[in-house]
C-alpha cells in the first residue's frame, strides 16, 4: 500500500468580539496550500472582509493575498450559492469557491450558540425552525418522529463563547498495486464525526465501508448502509448531484455524500 495524494481541511468560526465573527478555511494538498477567511457581522451575518490567500501552488501565483469583493456585503447563508459561482469566476479558482463555501457552511453551524443574536426567542424556537426549514433533506430532518433526542440534547449546550465551531477533513488516495486503489475519507467537528472507505478497480467502486461515530441521532447511523450503492459505478463520472442521488439523498447523510464527492474529487486533482 501506498500513500500516493492527501489534502487536509481546517474550519474554524470564532467570536472575536460581540460584534465580529471570524471565519477560516485553511487548506493543504500534496500541491497546494490556501486559506478561505471571513469576518461577518454577528447579527446580520453580513460579509464584511473576505480574503483569499494562497502560499503554495502547482503554478505561479501572483498574488498571496486578495480581497474577495464579490462576497463583500452579501449575507454568509443558504443564498449564498450565485456569490460562491462569482467568486469562482472572480479568482479563476474553482478551489476559492470551495474553501469560501466551507467557511459559510461553518457560519451556518455556528448559529447554532447565536440564536439570541439572530432573532430566537429560545432554543426550541430555533430547533423547530430548523426542523421546518430542514424537513426531508437528510435522514435526520426526514424522520422528525424517529428522533430519540433533541439537537440541544446532543450539542449539549446553547452558548460559547470564544471557539463556536471547528470541523477537521481529511482524504487519502492509496496505491494497492494492479490498477487498485483505496480511497478514505475523514470528518470531525463539533457536532459529527464520520469516515469512508472506498476500494477502487480502476475507478470503479469495488467495495465501501463507512461509520458515523458522532451524530445528532442514532437514525443517522443507518445511512452508512447506503454506500453500498456506489458499488459498480465508475467514481470519476459522478458529479455530486449523482453521488447524493445514489446515497438517498434526503433519506441519506449529507456529510457522508459531501465526504464521498471531496474523496472523488482526488481522481481528478491526482489525475490517474
Amino acid at each position: 500500500m501506498k500513500n500516493l495524494f492527501q489534502r487536509n481541511w481546517y474550519i474554524e468560526v470564532r467570536r472575536s468580539n460581540d460584534r465580529v465573527l471570524k471565519a477560516v478555511t485553511s487548506y493543504l494538498d500534496t500541491y497546494r496550500e490556501a486559506a478561505a477567511r471571513l469576518l461577518i457581522d454577528t447579527n446580520s451575518f453580513i460579509v464584511e472582509e473576505a480574503i483569499w490567500e494562497e502560499q503554495r501552488s502547482a503554478g505561479p501565483i501572483s498574488i498571496n493575498s486578495r480581497q474577495v469583493t464579490p462576497l463583500l456585503g452579501s449575507e454568509a447563508y443558504f443564498s449564498s450559492g450565485p456569490k460562491l459561482k462569482e467568486v469562482t469566476a472572480f479568482l479563476n479558482d474553482p478551489l476559492a469557491g470551495s474553501l469560501f463555501s466551507e467557511s459559510i457552511k461553518a457560519i451556518i453551524q455556528a448559529e447554532t450558540f447565536l440564536w439570541e443574536k439572530r432573532d430566537y426567542s429560545s432554543e426550541e424556537e430555533y430547533e423547530n425552525k430548523w426542523m421546518e426549514f430542514y424537513a426531508g433533506s437528510c435522514r435526520y430532518y426526514s424522520n422528525p418522529d424517529r428522533i430519540t433526542r433533541s439537537w440541544y440534547t446532543h450539542v449539549g449546550e446553547s452558548k460559547r463563547d470564544g471557539n463556536l465551531f471547528i470541523r477537521f477533513k481529511t482524504q487519502s488516495l492509496l496505491g494497492l498495486g494492479n490498477d487498485h486503489y483505496l480511497l478514505t475519507g475523514n470528518l470531525s467537528d463539533s457536532f459529527h464525526e464520520l469516515n469512508v472507505n472506498l476500494k477502487l478497480n480502476g475507478f470503479t467502486v469495488e467495495d465501501t465501508d463507512g461509520i458515523l461515530l458522532r451524530s445528532p441521532d442514532r437514525v443517522c447511523r443507518e445511512a452508512t448502509i447506503l454506500l453500498n450503492n456506489l458499488h459498480g459505478n465508475n467514481l470519476r463520472n459522478l458529479n455530486k448531484k449523482e453521488i447524493a442521488n445514489i446515497l438517498g439523498k434526503g433519506q441519506g447523510c449529507v456529510h457522508l455524500i459531501d465526504l464521498v464527492n471531496d474523496c472523488a474529487q482526488i481522481l481528478e486533482l491526482f489525475k490517474l
